[in-house]
């Protein structure tokens, strides 16, 4: 079955769910490793120490016409953000912020 990797606070992560990247103190120090089986007591610990986001893997069970109107709507988003002109610089602005979001619909 297919995975997908979604970003989300710790008090919105669920006891069972598997970390997709390390989590990193603001001291760079690893407090856990990926692919961690998070259970209450460390979803605690994380939120007590701040920690504002977490990845993690879960099973993919959207059909391939959700995943495409998901990808729309990124894209859409993405172009209304950046509806008015600027430079080189916001253009890879642009590009990068739409890699992003299409990574994680997909």
């Amino acid at each position: 079955m297919k995975s997908r990797i979604i970003c989300l606070a710790p008090g919105s992560a669920v006891p069972g769910m598997k970390l997709a990247a390390a989590i990193s103190g603001p001291d760079r120090q690893i407090l856990l490793s990926s692919d961690t089986l998070l259970d209450a007591e460390m979803l605690e610990r994380l939120i007590r120490r701040g920690i504002e986001t977490l990845s993690v893997r879960l099973p993919d069970t959207r059909d391939e016409e959700t995943i495409a109107l998901e990808v729309e709507a990124a894209q859409s988003r993405v172009a209304h953000i950046f509806r008015k002109q600027g430079s080189a610089a916001r253009e890879q602005l642009q590009a990068s912020i739409l890699n992003y979001r299409l990574e994680h619909a997909q």
